[in-house]
């Protein structure tokens, strides 16, 4: 079995800065799968980091493919860690449970679907539905 990489070599796997800050936010989203907000975020985090910086860093970790931004049914962004597993699936969308947070990949959406979509520029899209899950 492999095993998993930390923070510090994702950080430098995708060509980033390793400083205590990202480390702490990388750390933070690896930890659980599921999505957090900016508040979650800045709650939990062992260390003190102002909202502005936690808010850039995770632009950063979104535009290198290291988190999933979504938004959910109260139009807040929650971001997600790219675990190994979730970056070799296709465009497709999330389920999140509302009682324990935890984010299920879905299949991937249909060719003729994904057919559609190039008919577009698309800036940005959010696939998030929400319900409760089985362990729930």
């Amino acid at each position: 079995m492999m095993k998993e990489q930390n923070a510090a070599e994702i950080l430098k796997l995708h060509s980033q800065r390793t400083t205590e800050k990202r480390l702490a936010i990388l750390e933070l989203l690896m930890s659980e799968s599921k999505a957090f907000a900016l508040s979650d975020i800045e709650s939990h985090l062992s260390i003190n980091i102002d909202r502005v910086t936690i808010y850039r860093t995770l632009n950063t970790f979104e535009a290198v493919d290291l988190v999933t931004k979504m938004v959910d049914h109260q139009g807040t962004g929650v971001y997600m860690f790219n675990h190994k597993h979730h970056n070799t699936l296709s465009m497709h969308p999330h389920l999140r449970c509302k009682e324990c947070g935890k984010i299920t990949c879905l299949p991937s959406l249909p060719a003729e679907y994904l057919e559609t979509l190039k008919k577009y520029q698309i800036d940005e899209m959010y696939f998030l539905m929400e319900g409760v899950c089985e362990d729930c």
